[in-house]
C-alpha cells in the first residue's frame, strides 16, 4: 500500500512539472521595471515627462523603481527583466559606460524614450532616422489627435522593422512617421511630453511591449465628494445617472471626526444612496496640508477608524484615489495605501513627501486617471473612448451647482461611449477589523453580501455641538443674584430718598435767606 501510495505521488509531481505554467497577462505586466533618465528636463517643454511615464506605467499596475543615469551602479541592469530609459540631454548623446557595459550582456527587455538609441538597439529594430528642429507636428493614434505640438530636436523615423503605433506629421517632412515603434524585446518613442497627447499615445507601444493582453475598462468617476457638498444635489445626480444605467465610482472625501453630527449622518446616508443607485464607493486620500502636520502620523488609524465607521453604516469602499507620489513615498504607502488592493491613481498637484521612495508600490488593480475635459481636447465629440488600451477613469469633479450639474448629466447622458460597473471587477479593502470586497457585482462585508437600501433617512438637524457643563453650585448662585437685586434696590431707593429730602432742606434754607 505504501508503494502504491509513493508511486501515485510521485506521478503527481511528474504531472505538475510537465505542465508549463500559465502566466497571466496581469502577472507579466507586473514584473518590475528600472526607469533609467539622465535629466527630468527641469524648466524645459519635457519637464514632466518622466513623471508622466511614471504614472503610465502605475496605470498598468506595474512596480517601478526609478533611478538617474548619475546613480547607476555597474550590474544593476541585470536585476530587471525589463528596463526604460528616458533621454532628455539632447546635447550629450554619450551613456555611462557601466551602463552600456551591462546593455551589452542584458537579454532582457529594452524601450527608450527621446533619441540617442544605442547601435546595438539601432541594429535590431534597423532604424534609420532623421532629426527635425524647431518643428510643429500633428500627432494621431487611434481615435486621438492633436495638432500644432512644438518640438525641438525630434527624431524622425523614416525606416525601421516591427509594429508601429500611430503617425507623426509636419510641414518640414514630405511624409508622415510612425509616433512609436516596437520589435520584439525593444520599444522606441522618439517624443512624450506631459500635458499632451503624446501621454495616452504612449500607453499603445507599452501595453504591447509589457505583454499585457487583459481587455481594458473604462469608468466615470466622479472627484471632490465632500460632507458639505450640497448632498441634495449629490442625491440628483446619483438617480439620474442610475435611471440612464450609467454605473459610476464616487472619489469621496474621508472625515476623522464628528461621526455623531448631524452633517456626518447625512454624508452617510448619502453615501448609502450613492451605493444604492449603482455607485461603487472609493476613498479619497486626505489632503496632506505639511508634512508637519500631526495628522500624518496618525494616519493610520484614522484612516482606519473611518473605513471601519463605514462598515458600520453599510458602506463599501472598494479602493482608493491618490496623487501619484503616494505611492512612492514609505509612510503613505504603508500608513495610507496598504488597505487597498485596488486604486486610482491621479497626477501630482502639490507633492509634499515625507519618507520618500525609488521604488513605487503597484496596486492589483489599477486605472489610470484623466481629467474629463482634458480627454475632449484630443477626441472629437460624441467618439467613444473604448479605444484606450488601459484601464481608464475618466474623471469629473462633482459641481456644487445645478446648472452645472445639469451640464455634466447632459454630456454623460448623450455620449456614445460604453462605460463598465467598477465592483464587477474583485477588489478588496482591509482594515483590522472590518474586510470589504466585491465578487461580480456583489458588496460583501466580512463575507457577508449587504442588501442596497437606496431610502434616504431624516436626520434631525438639532444637536447640541458644545456640551454644557454641570454646575453644582448654581443653586447657590441664584440665590445670591437674588440678595444682590434686593440689595441694590434698596440702595437706590434710599439715595433717592436723601435726595429729595436734601433737595427740600435746601430748597427751604434758600427761600429764608432770600426773604431776609
Amino acid at each position: 500500500m505504501r508503494k502504491v501510495y509513493l508511486f501515485v505521488t510521485l506521478l503527481v509531481i511528474l504531472c505538475t512539472l510537465s505542465v508549463p505554467r500559465q502566466t497571466s497577462a496581469a502577472e507579466s505586466a507586473k514584473d518590475p521595471v528600472l526607469l533609467l533618465y539622465d535629466s527630468k528636463a527641469l524648466k524645459t517643454p519635457l519637464e514632466g515627462n518622466v513623471e508622466a511615464l511614471q504614472r503610465l506605467l502605475a496605470g498598468y499596475s506595474t512596480p517601478v523603481t526609478l533611478l538617474s543615469l548619475e546613480q547607476y551602479k555597474e550590474g544593476k541592469l541585470h536585476n530587471f527583466n525589463k528596463v526604460i530609459l528616458v533621454r532628455n540631454k539632447s546635447d550629450e548623446l554619450n551613456l555611462p559606460d557601466a551602463f552600456l557595459q551591462d546593455l551589452k550582456a542584458y537579454s532582457g527587455k529594452y524601450m527608450q524614450i527621446g533619441s540617442g538609441l544605442p547601435g546595438s538597439i539601432q541594429q535590431a529594430l534597423h532604424l534609420q532616422e532623421q532629426h527635425t528642429v524647431d518643428d510643429t507636428i500633428k500627432l494621431k493614434i487611434s481615435d486621438l489627435s492633436q495638432t500644432s505640438i512644438p518640438v525641438s530636436n525630434m527624431a524622425w523615423v523614416t525606416s525601421f522593422e516591427g509594429k508601429s503605433y500611430g503617425t507623426v506629421k509636419s510641414s518640414k517632412h514630405p511624409s508622415e512617421a510612425p509616433y512609436s515603434i516596437a520589435n520584439g524585446n525593444y520599444g522606441y518613442i522618439p517624443y512624450l511630453s506631459k500635458g499632451n497627447v503624446s501621454e495616452l499615445a504612449a500607453s499603445y507601444v507599452l501595453k504591447d511591449w509589457l505583454k499585457v493582453s487583459t481587455a481594458p475598462q473604462h469608468y466615470v468617476v466622479i472627484t471632490d465628494i465632500f460632507p458639505f457638498s450640497n448632498l441634495e444635489l449629490v442625491n440628483a445626480m446619483a438617480d439620474q445617472l442610475y435611471e440612464a444605467g450609467i454605473p459610476f465610482v464616487a472619489s469621496i472625501q474621508p472625515v476623522f471626526s464628528n461621526w455623531d453630527y448631524p452633517a456626518m449622518q447625512r454624508y452617510m446616508e448619502t453615501l448609502k444612496h450613492l451605493q444604492a443607485r449603482n455607485g461603487s464607493i472609493i476613498v479619497q486620500t486626505p489632503i496632506v496640508d505639511s508634512i508637519n502636520s500631526p495628522d500624518v502620523n496618525k494616519l493610520r488609524n484614522e484612516l482606519g477608524s473611518f473605513l471601519d465607521h463605514l462598515a458600520s453604516s453599510g458602506i463599501i469602499p472598494l479602493g482608493v484615489s491618490a496623487e501619484m507620489y503616494w505611492t512612492y513615498d514609505k509612510h503613505y504607502a504603508s500608513d495610507g495605501l496598504s488597505f487597498f488592493d485596488s486604486g486610482l491613481i491621479l497626477p501630482n498637484k502639490a507633492v509634499q513627501y515625507l519618507d520618500p521612495s525609488d521604488t513605487a508600490v503597484a496596486f492589483h488593480s489599477t486605472a489610470y486617471t484623466i481629467d474629463a475635459n482634458v480627454l475632449s481636447r484630443y477626441s472629437d465629440e460624441g467618439n467613444s473612448l473604448n479605444q484606450l488600451p488601459m484601464n481608464t477613469a475618466i474623471a469629473y469633479s462633482f459641481p456644487n451647482d445645478p446648472s452645472k450639474l445639469e451640464t455634466l448629466l447632459t454630456t454623460l447622458t448623450s455620449s456614445w461611449t460604453t462605460y463598465d460597473d467598477y465592483k464587477n471587477g474583485g477588489h478588496s479593502v482591509q482594515t483590522s477589523t472590518s474586510k470589504f470586497s466585491s465578487q461580480n457585482g456583489h458588496l460583501l462585508i466580512n463575507g457577508q453580501e449587504i442588501l442596497l437600501n437606496n431610502r434616504i433617512q431624516d436626520i434631525d438637524p438639532a444637536h447640541v455641538y458644545v456640551q454644557q457643563e454641570e454646575k453644582s453650585l448654581s443653586g447657590l448662585f441664584s440665590v445670591q443674584n437674588k440678595i444682590l437685586i434686593v440689595l441694590i434696590g434698596t440702595s437706590l431707593f434710599l439715595f433717592g430718598l436723601f435726595l429729595i429730602i436734601g433737595h427740600r432742606m435746601y430748597k427751604r434754607k434758600y427761600m429764608q435767606s432770600w426773604r431776609q
